[in-house]
């Protein structure tokens, strides 16, 4: 019978030829192949992945006595451990010599949460949210970042474009002066979800520590219809609210008097305090309940969604003394803050029994949370332009676009800024002109700015040929009218769904010291280096075992490891 040549012993006699032919090709020759294996074309090729693959299951049907089956003639001990031997050996001889050539891990894309991380790190944008807007990750034997299992296809190209326009959207000024900080003074009194809870008796206004005597609470009946509470001002009027319940399928309360329209940091202040409430008396409450804050976009119509985009933390509620809490946190267009009472329980006191009880509010007796007002200032601006701004145009200044100036240029595109939340107070700032960077060395500044960027966004040097395609993508534009802004977005747009970008690019062999900083920094962050990382790095002591021990006692102590 034919059996396998093995390169790998030199055209020798090797324990497998004949093993194969006394034991395995009568079952798996071209004739039988039994189980759809054919011994006599299978070719002993170790480096082929897929050939390698079926050479393993053959060492371990042998190995492990399943092979030949125990009702054909059994090989002698010795045999078989002279077989096994010699195929394991040439199997973990060829698996080193791919290992050497290709690297020990596949090449693979950035996860969503890696891909949003590393563009808020890259753009000083901590806040912006990328990932809901892109496909899901697969995963492969529970891990999420394994390279077999995210693979990627036009869907997640075209999304990639849209992550990269907003991300440039956000990052880019448009305007000379940063936005005006303002303070907006919030109650969830004029609120549609708590004026419901009012009307109903799950909540009650209060001033003063007592319930307010403009608007006592539901008693037998609910409050008047929304309408009459309309006309009564209770929409505007600013009282705190005690709200009896947790929330459920039925009740999640916002502030919709506000959704944020310029994306950054806002400084958040609340009062809260809590109580029994005893048919119409305030108490001292059981002790400190604790109420919880959230983010929540709203759609179009002015409604958020049933459940908080992410919780900000919960805070204590004392007995009787308000207790102000503050904070800083990112607000996103269209997002405002979600408030629930954490620590009660989800009674609902209208559906108390078969229709409701009868006394409502003023027949309870239970604990109480109390949000007096809730306070959001902003945005705050450290410098304007903004750093995402700079990481892009560097220190080139804003000035006024004007047409009549610059003939046969296309002005950057704008989109007049609307508050497309319907319920909301706070609206834009009106803008006249068109203000954006431009330069009388268009391309030069391109160059220069893509000198610096392109090594950031890549995680590691880019060449000087690398560079110039970016470079030249930008003149392209400037040459069809494109201006310098416009032109520069295109380049850095294709930086941001490029191989480059999207992929942990790592040489086959021992990593080099980009390549090993961008591992540890993907691990501990799930990002891209900082710059005290890179600094180390750039410097050549990313393997020196102090440097590197320090850097990993840094990174672990930064909140982005958490």
């Amino acid at each position: 019978m034919l059996v396998p040549a093995f390169p790998e012993s030199g055209g020798a006699e090797t324990p497998l030829n004949g093993f194969l032919d006394r034991h395995c090709l009568e079952c798996h020759d071209a004739d039988s192949a039994k189980g759809n294996l054919d011994l006599t074309a299978l070719k002993p090729d170790f480096g082929n992945p897929d050939l390698f693959a079926r050479w393993v299951k053959v060492h371990d049907r042998i190995a492990s006595g399943e092979m030949p089956p125990k009702k054909k003639p059994r090989p002698e001990t010795a045999e078989t451990e002279a077989v096994t031997t010699w195929l394991s050996s040439a199997l973990v001889e060829a698996e080193k010599a791919t290992l050497d050539a290709e690297g020990r891990t596949g090449i693979r894309r950035l996860t969503r949460s890696e891909y949003e991380n590393t563009v808020r790190d890259l753009f000083d944008l901590p806040g912006i949210a990328l990932k809901s807007g892109l496909p899901a990750d697969g995963s492969a034997h529970g891990f999420d970042k394994n390279s077999d299992a995210l693979d990627i296809s036009h869907v997640n190209l075209a999304k990639y474009l849209e992550a990269a326009d907003k991300a440039l959207d956000l990052a880019i000024a448009t305007q000379p002066e940063a936005p005006k900080q303002e303070r907006y003074r919030l109650s969830l009194a004029g609120n549609y979800e708590p004026n419901i809870m009012l009307m109903q008796g799950d909540a009650v206004l209060l001033r003063d520590k007592r319930h307010d005597p403009e608007f006592p609470p539901a008693g037998k009946f609910a409050h008047v219809n929304q309408g009459a509470h309309e006309q009564l001002g209770i929409f505007k009027r600013m009282s705190s609210v005690g709200v009896f319940r947790h929330e459920d399928e039925s009740w999640n309360a916002y502030y919709r008097k506000f959704a944020a329209l310029y994306p950054g940091k806002y400084r958040l202040r609340a009062s809260f305090w809590s109580m029994t409430w005893d048919k119409g008396k305030i108490l001292p409450s059981r002790g400190v309940e604790a109420a919880r804050l959230s983010v929540v976009e709203f759609n179009e119509n002015g409604r958020g969604g049933q459940h908080p985009s992410y919780v900000l933390g919960y805070f204590d509620a004392p007995s009787i003394d308000s207790q102000v809490h503050e904070m800083e946190v990112w607000l996103n267009r269209k997002e405002t803050i979600g408030y629930n009472s954490a620590s009660l329980a989800p009674v609902v006191l209208y559906r108390v029994g078969t229709w409701g009880q009868v006394d409502r509010t003023m027949g309870f007796t239970g604990p109480c949370i109390v949000n007096d007002w809730l306070e959001l200032e902003g945005p705050i601006h450290e410098v304007w332009p903004p750093k995402s701004h700079q990481r892009l145009f560097s220190e080139l200044p804003l000035t006024e676009f004007k047409p009549s100036e610059h003939p046969g240029v296309r002005p950057p595109l704008r989109r007049p800024l609307k508050q497309e939340v319907i319920t909301t107070e706070n609206k834009p700032e009106p803008l006249s002109g068109i203000w954006t960077v431009q330069t009388e060395e268009p391309l030069s500044e391109a160059d220069r700015l893509l000198s610096s960027f392109l090594p950031a966004a890549f995680r590691r040097p880019v060449s000087e040929e690398v560079r110039r395609q970016y470079v030249d993508l930008v003149g392209s534009r400037l040459e069809a009218g494109d201006a310098f802004e416009t032109a520069m977005r295109f380049g850095y747009r294709a930086a941001l769904c490029s191989p480059d970008f999207l992929y942990l690019v790592e040489a086959p062999g021992k990593l080099d010291d980009d390549a090993l900083g961008s591992r540890l920094s993907y691990f501990l962050w799930n990002s891209l280096p900082d710059d005290p990382l890179r600094s180390v790095i750039q410097q050549g002591r990313i393997r020196n075992p102090d440097a590197l021990n320090a850097e990993v006692e840094r990174m672990l102590d930064d909140p982005k490891s958490q």
